[in-house]
């Protein structure tokens, strides 16, 4: 059986199995070779598209908050606003989004993401908002999460999810830290992986591959795999699809979250000249599909709610920043 790049580049972003050797166990449920999946990887890397192979972490588990966060800015002053909170480490992705369709002024266009520890979050906000002015900060945190499974090139699969902080697993510790650093970066991939990473920690693999199972079975693991640069990789056309529904956004949430080609979808919180409380992500290869694709998921969430539901698409303009969150730096 042939396998090509953009099946192996899907597996690889759905995450290797927590074994001894995990390329070869998921080149196994493929039907291709151990040494297949690890030359695509380096083929991935070698064109550009990858951002890193790693672990994906739930900051709610690890003690962090984090939240949406929006202003509305003069398009003059866009560039200067990005540079003041671009430096910040709890910032990982800003974008000027701006909409398809004409809105009345004062709409956020300026959206990045804030995460620091809970203890630390809101002396941040104050930081962000002081660094913004004159400009107002808006933050929308999450109120319900429906669905994040960023796999591009595949139907991402509906995974709802609490929004209440913590876990039931102690405390970080000194030793737990040491394995999310070794793992949250870009890691090298290699037939041993697990073992190599438990060489460098000091650690017995099986000691390190069980605290990782457990970590994912209590949701502070997602996975560990192949992060892409998605606009390196064809997916340009990046869009925040909202709605405002009325009531409980549950039926509208989960039936965006069941639609492939979302790969995010919350409720959010309204915000000053934007009264939108629930929020999906599509990504892809031109504004014209992304259209397409907001059109075709307007008239689900219509369906569902039984009238029609007041909606926007704000598409991702201009890119300051994209990076992974570095915990406990």
């Amino acid at each position: 059986m042939s396998v090509d790049d953009a099946a192996m580049v899907v597996a690889l972003q759905r995450g290797i199995p927590l074994c001894a050797r995990p390329f070869e166990e998921l080149s196994r449920e493929l039907g291709c070779g151990e040494a297949d999946l690890l030359a695509c990887l380096a083929r991935q890397r070698a064109v550009g598209t990858v951002r890193r192979f790693g672990a994906v972490f739930d900051t709610r588990r690890l003690g962090y908050r984090s939240a949406l966060c929006a202003a509305a800015v003069s398009v003059e002053a866009l560039d200067a606003a990005a540079a003041k909170l671009t430096p910040l480490a709890g910032v990982t992705h800003c974008y000027v989004r701006e909409a398809t369709s004409a809105l009345r002024p004062g709409v956020p266009n300026l959206w990045f993401t804030l995460s620091y520890p809970a203890d630390i979050f809101p002396a941040m906000v104050d930081e962000v908002a002081a660094r913004l002015g004159p400009y107002a900060l808006h933050v929308l945190p999450a109120t319900r999460r429906y669905k994040v499974d960023v796999v591009f090139g595949a139907a991402t699969r509906a995974r709802e999810e609490d929004v209440a902080e913590g876990d039931d697993l102690p405390p970080v510790t000194a030793r737990d830290r040491a394995v999310i650093g070794a793992l949250q970066g870009d890691t090298e991939a290699r037939a041993d992986f697990f073992a190599a990473l438990a060489g460098r920690l000091g650690m017995k693999e099986w000691d390190l591959l069980s605290t990782l199972e457990i970590w994912r079975r209590k949701g502070r693991l997602k996975r560990i795999g192949l992060l892409l640069h998605h606009r390196n990789a064809g997916w340009s056309a990046n869009g925040m699809c909202c709605w405002r529904v009325a009531g409980d956004t549950t039926a509208a949430g989960r039936a965006l979250a069941a639609r492939g080609e979302v790969t995010h979808c919350y409720e959010r919180p309204e915000a000053p000249n934007f009264p939108y409380n629930l929020f999906a992500m599509v990504h892809a290869r031109a504004a014209e599909e992304a259209n397409a694709q907001f059109a075709s998921l307007s008239a689900e969430v219509n369906r569902v709610a039984g009238a029609a539901v007041p909606a926007v698409m704000l598409l991702s303009t201009r890119e300051y920043k994209k990076t992974s969150m570095t915990f406990f730096a």
